[in-house]
Order: structure tokens, then sequence, then C-alpha cells
């Protein structure tokens, strides 16, 4: 699903080029940073540049194009563990004390509403200048172009907001669609002035009205993503097949909805993604290998049947961590340890970043089974061949009583049972390094409660490790809907309509998730929750409390929601939405930069960014911060 129509320009730096200098490009008369609907736009290539911007944004370097994974989601979610223990910021987000002045929560904030602004730019001023600057000579197809265009932009524009409100909003569920009048987010509404900095320091609006007016704009963009004349609900295909269509705007607001607990809407919703967006699951393999970039399996990005909204990430030659550019540098964090032939091997990134080994017992993996050594002390030391070859009948025998999930090696690779080209040869991951206590790295036995596994995050990963791969110019797309998220939202939609753990439609969609991970039948649950153990997770994870149970051992739906989107930075939305922070501590319990604790419900919201608060006196500061 590649959007070829996105590139990262930043068009008032070519003003000059668009323009060279024509009368009245600069109005003296008007603020510097008021756009003149006089001259700019002309025409609907420059109205694309507008729009590209917000689809942009969502790789910026405060986002999804450096800091979004490795320096954030996987840290308050705990996808993974630091094994780089020299930033203050980063141990106190694993350890989830976090405080105003933490820059890389703030980020998140000034990233997100940078998108806010561009795609209300879009809204608000571009395409009513242009529609005036036209007027009748509009023709027809250019009108319908920018009807689809203003419902990009108003899907854009609500998918930032929800971003925002799933980080920094105090509360985020509004029970029974009653009212919750906590604060939200700021919402930068139509009505405020730009350039007047006094009527831009709004206060936060409460998290009711926030959810509504995320729902009003994606119900406008499903409006504008509708022809007017026929009813037809727009979908792309070919050039444009990565743009944002009806449907995922459709799947947004399900989700928007379901925060409001407006279960029979959200329902509804997800049931017409199913059947009619035309979306189907992939198969296992072509599922396995849609993640990381690698051109040989480039139809599973260009083609993918189960994505809903698909970001493109292109390989270029820009560095990605530095600015603008069409790739990502979310791999350079968690690149993994290779073979390269002498002891410890190499990466070619930071390799700052691993997962955290609670997770590979929440996949079913048997949690102390760590790797046999041999010649432990000694430069050659490696590891027993008996245990590579049992790690591989797990992976790859798929024996649903005894074998870890499948998604497991989705999510991570594992030491040397998985592999990585250098060159032109393929050579085994190696347990990770800087600083992991993994036996082979520092080349001694380990203390039962210091012991690592040390594997490596597989998803937006490096699938080889060539020069031409350099983690700062990565180009793994990115997918933050897809169908078997729709059909999980659809069951907890049944789930709560009927508030039986056997509803026949919750379990239905639960498990054509479920068998597409083991890739066989007779294995479908037949419960949503229990008071016993149904999935693949442990039920006793914590070392000091006997008694835990993790939610995620007891309930079918949250298990596979945790599984299937494993390290796609969505687990902290359904862990707020859910309440799920106090299990989630007794989980992981502890990470390489502390103990892993949960004091207050205050945790859930993160602090708004000290600097926002200095500027905008009518922004109040979350409790507990």
């Amino acid at each position: 699903m590649k959007r070829t129509i996105i590139k990262l320009s930043f068009i008032l730096g070519l003003g000059i080029s668009l323009f060279g200098c024509k009368k009245n490009f600069v109005d003296e008369s008007k603020p510097y940073n008021v756009l003149n609907p006089d001259i700019f736009p002309e025409t609907m290539d420059q109205v694309d540049y507008f729009l590209n911007s917000p689809y942009a944004n969502i790789h910026s370097v405060e986002l999804f194009g450096f800091s979004g994974l490795g320096r954030f989601f996987y840290n308050i979610d705990h996808t993974g563990d630091v094994a780089w223990l020299g930033t203050s910021e980063w141990n106190d987000l694993q350890m989830l004390r976090v405080n105003s002045g933490n820059s890389y929560a703030g980020a998140q904030w000034r990233g997100l509403y940078r998108g806010v602004q561009q795609a209300r730019t879009f809204i608000d001023q571009i395409v009513p200048n242009f529609k005036k600057k036209k007027g009748s000579s509009l023709s027809a197809a250019d009108t319908l172009a920018l009807r689809y265009k203003l419902g990009e932009a108003y899907y854009l524009r609500a998918w930032h907001y929800y971003f925002l409100m799933n980080l920094y909003a105090q509360e985020v569920v509004v029970k029974a669609n009653g009212d919750n009048t906590k604060p939200g987010v700021i919402l930068f509404t139509s009505d405020i002035k730009i350039g007047d900095r006094t009527d831009e320091m709004r206060p936060r609006s409460t998290v009711k009205q926030c959810w509504d007016y995320v729902i009003a704009d994606l119900k406008n963009a499903m409006a504008n993503l509708t022809e007017p004349s026929t009813g037809v609900k727009k979908t792309w295909a070919g050039a444009g097949k990565g743009r944002i269509d009806y449907y995922a705007a459709e799947a947004l607001l399900g989700r928007a909805l379901m925060y409001e607990e407006r279960w029979s809407e959200a329902r509804d919703a997800f049931v017409d993604i199913v059947q009619n967006s035309g979306k189907s699951l992939m198969n296992f393999q072509d599922y396995n290998n849609m993640w990381n970039g690698n051109p040989q399996y480039a139809n599973n990005e260009n083609n993918n049947t189960e994505a809903l909204h698909q970001i493109t990430i292109v390989r270029s030659g820009d560095n990605a961590m530095a600015g603008p550019s069409t790739a990502s540098a979310v791999s350079l964090i968690f690149t993994p340890f290779y073979d390269n032939g002498t002891p410890g091997g190499a990466t070619p990134g930071y390799g700052n970043m691993y997962i955290h080994d609670r997770n590979l017992g929440r996949f079913g993996f048997p949690q102390q089974y760590y790797p046999v050594m041999k010649g432990l002390g000694t430069p050659g030391r490696t590891v027993e061949a008996s245990y590579v070859d049992s790690c591989r009948h797990m992976k790859t025998l798929k024996r649903y009583g005894t074998d870890p999930d499948p998604r497991l090696w989705v999510c991570a690779y594992q030491p040397w049972v998985d592999t990585v080209m250098n060159s032109n040869a393929k050579v085994a991951i190696l347990p990770y390094g800087a600083g992991a206590e993994t036996e082979y790295q520092l080349n001694a036995p380990q203390a039962a409660n210091t012991i690592k596994h040390g594997w490596t995050l597989r998803k937006f990963n490096l699938y080889d490790v060539q020069a031409s791969q350099n983690p700062r110019m990565h180009g793994a797309d990115f997918y933050f809907t897809r169908l078997p998220e729709i059909y999980l939202n659809l069951a907890e939609c049944y789930w709560k309509l009927s508030g039986n753990n056997t509803d026949a439609n919750a379990l239905d969609y639960i498990n054509r998730v479920h068998r597409r991970a083991w890739d066989q039948t007779g294995v479908d649950y037949n419960t949503v929750a229990a008071g016993t153990k149904i999935t693949k997770a442990q039920l006793h994870p914590n070392s000091t409390d006997a008694s835990f149970q993790d939610q995620l051992a007891l309930n079918a739906l949250y298990y596979e929601t945790w599984a299937e989107t494993f390290g796609e930075a969505k687990w902290w939305f359904n862990v707020r939405r859910w309440g799920l922070g106090p299990n989630e501590a007794k989980v992981y319990e502890k990470s390489r930069a502390g103990a892993i604790t949960w004091n207050s419900e205050d945790q859930y919201a993160l602090p708004i960014l000290q600097t926002e608060i200095d500027r905008n006196v009518n922004c109040v500061q979350n409790k507990g911060y």
C-alpha cells in the first residue's frame, strides 16, 4: 500500500523556487505567519503540499521517524528493556516514574500537536481559500478530489488527537456515554485566531468534549470520503492505495466510540468494515514477512490485504533521526547483535533495547529455559546444539499443547535460532549485548535473579545488516490499523453488549485471529474470560507475590490483542482503557533501570511538558505531577 504521493516537503522553505519574485508574494500588510489566499495555493499540486504535511508528520522525528518506539512506547508498555542505562529520562519511562521535565515524554506532545496544526490549516484555510479563489472555474473532478482530501485531513487531525488523548488526558473512558469532566487535551478549534498568542492559550477541554470532537472529525471524514451523488465509499488503488479511505476513518470512529462505551454504534461500524471493506487476513507466512521492509517481500507491503491505515516508509539517503525524511530511524535503537566472527558479535545501530524477558513467558516460552552454554569463559563460547534444536522445534512444529505462541517469532529474533543477512551470508542473531546480563555476552554464569535471554525485537527492525541497511534510513512500513484488530474490537463490542463470556459472535472473531496465528484448526477458545488459565500467558509471573494472576492468562480478548499487536505501539492504549496498569507493573516487575511500581491511577496520564505549562497559563497539569 505505497503512498507515492507523500513527500516530506516543508513548503514554506520552497517559496522562492515556487514563485520566484512574483509580485505581492510577501504581503507586508499581513502577519508573516498568515497565508495570503490571493497568492497561495494556485494549483491542486500546491494543495497537496499541505495535505502531505500531516501525513508526513506521522513519521517525524518525535513520532514514528525515530523516537516513538524505542525511546517512548516500548518503555511505557515494556515491549522492551533498556540495555543502555546512561539516560535518566529513558530509565524513568521504564519505571513509570515520569516527571514534567521528561523530554522523551514531552516530545510526543510537540510532535502530535504539530500534526493537529497541519491538518487544521488544511481544513480551515487551504481548502476554503482554494475554492474561493477558483470559484466557478473549479472543475467537477477537482471539486470531488478536494472533497476526498478534506476527508483525509479530518481523519489525520482525529488520529493525532486520538494519540494525544491516550497519552495525556487525565482519564480516557466516558462511562456509558455520560460525562467525564476531567481534563482531556487542548482543542485548537476553528475559532482560535492564528497568530494571536493570547487567544491560543486555551484551557484543556474535558474528556467528554475531546472524544466528541474526535468523533465529529471522523464522521466528517467519512462524509467527505463518500461520493455525494452515488453514495460510494471511497477506497484507493494503485499509487494512491496508501491514502486514508472511508474504512480507515470508520475503523478509528469505532475505536473512539468504544471510549464512550457506545458499544452498539461501535459494533455497527466494525461490522460494516468486515462486510464491505474488501479486507481479508493474510496467511501466516505473509503476515510474518510484512514487518521489515525486505524487498523480497515487497508484495506483502504493496498489496497488504489486511491493512486499513498503513504509512509508507521508503528507504532513502536521508538521516531520519536528524530531520525530515521518507525513511525511519526507529530501528536504530534496537538493532540486532549478529555473529560477525568475533566474540560478542556486532550491531549496526545503537543496540540500546531488547525485548523484555517477561514477554517471552507471556507468549508461552518457558521463562527459565535459558541457553545452555559450552566453553563459557573462553573466547569461543557458544550454545549447545541440543538447545537450538529444541527451540527450532518450538518455533516450527506449532504443537498447541506444549509450544509457545508462534507470534513470538513474528515479534522477536531468537538468538542462534534466527538469522539476518550480513552481506551475502546468513548469520546467527546473538544474545543482546551492550550490558544486558546474558551469559554469552558477559562470558560468565549469571545469577538466577539477573540472567537475561536477550532476544531482539523484530517488528520494524533490520532484515539484514549490510551497509545499504543503515538503520538511520530504514524502510519498513507501519500499520496503524489492521483487520485482525477490527475483529478483536468487534469481539469486545459483542462481549460487552451480551455480558456473556460464551457469546458466539465474540468468540468467533477472537478465534479468527487465534487460528491465523496457529495456522490450524482445533485451537479455538470456548470462553472469553475465565477464573483459570486459558491462554499461553504465564499465570503467576511475579516472583514475590505468588497469589498474583496475570489477567492476560485469564482473558482471551486481552491476550489476543496483546499478542497480535505486540511491538506496534498500541498496547498502552488498551492498558489505559481496560485499567490494566497495576497488572502490567506486577507482570514486568522490574527492568534493568529498576523496579516497576504502580502507586496511583494518576500514572496512566503522562505529565504535560513543563514548558507548555509555563507558556500557557490556562493549561492545568495532570494530577500527581
